[in-house]
């Protein structure tokens, strides 16, 4: 075989590696996204005092339209009133 068919070769080796690499760290990126999402939600459902089935509801009426206080209230979800005494 000639030299530089063996250099091509090795160069292929070496870029499949570093593919291998880059498709691993980028499932553990997409996955460390989801696991931050997922706790952002659990954050937001838990500051809003929401029951399971009141979460169940919310989701079936932002289906058909975008949630807001009014809906929000008549699934019976209360908010945390935010301190915004840091604002001065």
């Amino acid at each position: 075989m000639s030299e530089k068919l063996e250099k091509l070769r090795a160069m292929l080796e070496k870029e499949k590696e570093r593919r291998i690499k880059l498709n691993n760290r980028i499932e553990i990126l997409e996955r460390r996204i989801q696991e931050a999402e997922a706790a952002e939600v659990n954050e937001m459902v838990r500051s809003a005092k929401v029951s399971p089935e009141q979460l169940a509801a919310l989701l079936r009426q932002s289906a058909t339209t975008t949630p807001n206080p009014a809906a929000l209230a008549a699934v019976g979800a209360t908010f945390d009133k935010e301190d915004d005494s840091d604002e001065d």
